[in-house]
């Protein structure tokens, strides 16, 4: 068993709440993570594993407009914002997605609810995952044998779905801890 010693160490490298929540390096609240230093290498651990590029049957792509989303949906613009960005670097990367992507990103965001009518049609398998992140931010109980089986008719694995189940509670939890540092930041 580790002492409370043993969790005070360094701070996290590229610690992406930290980065979110606009905490001052040398500051009180972030003085106060690194006193909980096994937290915040755990919650970094787990979003660099849910953000991995060994993630199977869930492209990254995929995890980023969901993880995007369900931010969007949680009301935390700065989060969304990130994520926004990092599947826009990701789209112009593979150069003929960023228009698409883009559009997608817009539409979505206008109506907060996905353009059902233009993606049936388009990527039957990214509205189904937008719906379940719908679903699971804002309707968890809603989230039952039929809607796994949307998402499995739309192509999804069981391994797929527990990664997004996984990384939309992540993604919401992420939200809560960022709006706490920031209250606390501001407090400081």
């Amino acid at each position: 068993m580790s002492s409370s010693a043993d969790s005070r160490s360094a701070p996290v490298a590229d610690d992406f709440v930290a980065q979110l929540a606009g905490l001052a390096p040398d500051g009180a609240t972030a003085a106060l993570r690194a006193f909980r230093g096994d937290a915040t290498r755990y919650t970094q651990g787990s979003h660099d594993a849910l953000f991995s590029t060994d993630v199977a049957d869930l492209t990254l792509r995929e995890r980023l407009f969901a993880a995007w989303y369900a931010a969007l949906l949680s009301n935390a613009e700065q989060t969304a914002l990130a994520y926004r960005e990092r599947l826009l670097t990701l789209a112009s990367a593979a150069d003929a997605q960023t228009e698409t992507t883009r559009s997608l990103l817009e539409a979505i965001a206008a109506q907060r609810a996905v353009p059902v009518a233009s993606m049936a049609t388009t990527d039957q398998r990214l509205a189904a995952i937008l719906h379940h992140t719908q679903a699971l931010t804002l309707r968890p109980a809603a989230t039952g044998k039929p809607a796994l089986g949307t998402l499995q008719a739309a192509g999804l694995t069981t391994r797929a779905i527990v990664a997004l189940s996984q990384l939309v509670a992540f993604v919401t939890y992420q939200v809560r801890v960022v709006a706490a540092l920031r209250a606390l930041e501001a407090r400081a």
